[in-house]
């Protein structure tokens, strides 16, 4: 039986090119979530720094020090059988909540900025990806996104995490199941694909 890829049809390039035996075979889901990993802790503790340490000390001076103290209103709360008891569930105010929300649209545009910029003018790469020897790239061209693509596809991917969770992510997973070339949802919808650089197969130049 012959080792050789399958031929490239007119009906199936880019499956072709993509495929394992291809010369630009796709990245594997295990390898990628290792790199989103990297990625998700790296960007969770630059978050939790920039906002807590810098941005609401300046917007929400109260916040942090009314969020630990209904944390330990909460504790006691379960921790004495409150719910058992009917005793009402300690609830926070009106500026914590305000607070929150401004923190979690905050560390929602710190992903999408990461991401983004990693994505537009970094040739798909990220810190996680780097470190993986990922990169994404475009469908279309089969080399280097454009910087639209890669805003789009960094934005995709943060609204995965912070909308609809689980669902969404759920969601953009399950189109593994409808593609050959490991690509999720929010790969199709950006025309894009993760390809693993450890196994490029791409024609050498003859040496002259």
């Amino acid at each position: 039986m012959s080792d050789q890829p399958p031929p490239i049809k007119p009906s199936n390039v880019l499956d072709s090119i993509l495929s394992d035996s291809g010369p630009m075979p796709t990245a594997r889901l295990g390898i990628r979530a290792l790199a989103f990993l990297m990625d998700f802790v790296l960007l969770t503790a630059l978050a939790t720094f920039i906002i807590w340490k810098i941005v609401m000390p300046q917007e929400h001076p109260g916040a942090f020090a009314e969020f630990n103290e209904w944390s330990q209103e909460i504790i006691a709360w379960f921790s004495e059988g409150g719910r058992q008891a009917g005793v009402e569930q300690p609830q926070w105010s009106d500026d914590l909540s305000e607070a929150l929300i401004y923190a979690r649209d905050l560390q929602l545009l710190i992903f999408w900025l990461y991401f983004a910029i990693g994505e537009a003018f970094f040739a798909g790469s990220s810190l996680g990806k780097r470190a993986c020897r990922l990169r994404s790239i475009s469908t279309a061209t089969m080399g280097t996104m454009p910087i639209m693509a890669g805003i789009v596809r960094g934005g995709l991917k943060t609204l995965t995490l912070f909308l609809a969770f689980p669902i969404a992510l759920l969601a953009t997973l399950g189109a593994l199941f409808f593609n050959k070339r490991r690509q999720m949802g929010h790969d199709l919808l950006s025309r894009t694909a993760v390809i693993d650089e450890k196994y490029l197969n791409m024609p050498t130049k003859p040496s002259s």
